[in-house]
C-alpha cells in the first residue's frame, strides 16, 4: 500500500513536468510583422494584441502583413409585454486580410462570427461590464481562431 501511495504521488508531481500551452506562439512557421486595424476600436486592439505575441523574427520565416476590420451587432431578440427588452443577441464579425510582404500579394481573406445571447439586467452598469467581458472573451476566441487559420496557410 505503502509503494502505491509513493508511485502515485511520484508520479503526479514529476509527471505534468513538460506542459506547454495548446496556441502557444513559440515555433510558428511565420513572422506577422504588420497588423493594420481598419476600425481603431477595442475588438480589434484586443485581437491585434493577442496575435502580435509573435514577436520572434527569423530569416527563414514567411512575413505576413495583417488587416483586421471587425463589426459588433447587439440587437434585441426578445421583449415582454410593455416593449422592454428581456434579452439581447451580441454578433461579432471579423474580417482578415493575410497579405505576403514579399510579394505584397493578398493571401487569404478570412471571417470570422460568433455569437453570444444574455438577459438584459436592471442595473446598466453591470449590464455594461458584462458585455465587456462578452466581447473580449469573443475576442481572444477569434484570435485563437485566426492563429490556427495563419498556421493552415
Amino acid at each position: 500500500m505503502k509503494k502505491i501511495l509513493f508511485y502515485l504521488c511520484f508520479f503526479s508531481i514529476f509527471g505534468c513536468a513538460g506542459y506547454e500551452p495548446l496556441f502557444s506562439t513559440k515555433d510558428l512557421p511565420f513572422y506577422i510583422e504588420e497588423i493594420k486595424n481598419v476600425n481603431e476600436d477595442i475588438v480589434t486592439k484586443k485581437i491585434s494584441k493577442n496575435i502580435n505575441n509573435n514577436q520572434l523574427k527569423n530569416n527563414n520565416k514567411i512575413i505576413y502583413l495583417l488587416e483586421i476590420e471587425s463589426t459588433i451587432d447587439n440587437n434585441i431578440s426578445s421583449k415582454d409585454s410593455r416593449g422592454n427588452p428581456l434579452s439581447y443577441n451580441m454578433v461579432l464579425k471579423v474580417k482578415v486580410k493575410v497579405i505576403n510582404k514579399n510579394d505584397e500579394l493578398l493571401i487569404n481573406t478570412s471571417r470570422f462570427k460568433k455569437s453570444f445571447d444574455y438577459n438584459n439586467q436592471t442595473n446598466k452598469y453591470d449590464l455594461n461590464a458584462y458585455k465587456k467581458t462578452i466581447v473580449e472573451n469573443m475576442a481572444n476566441k477569434i484570435s485563437q481562431e485566426i492563429l490556427i487559420n495563419l498556421q493552415s496557410l
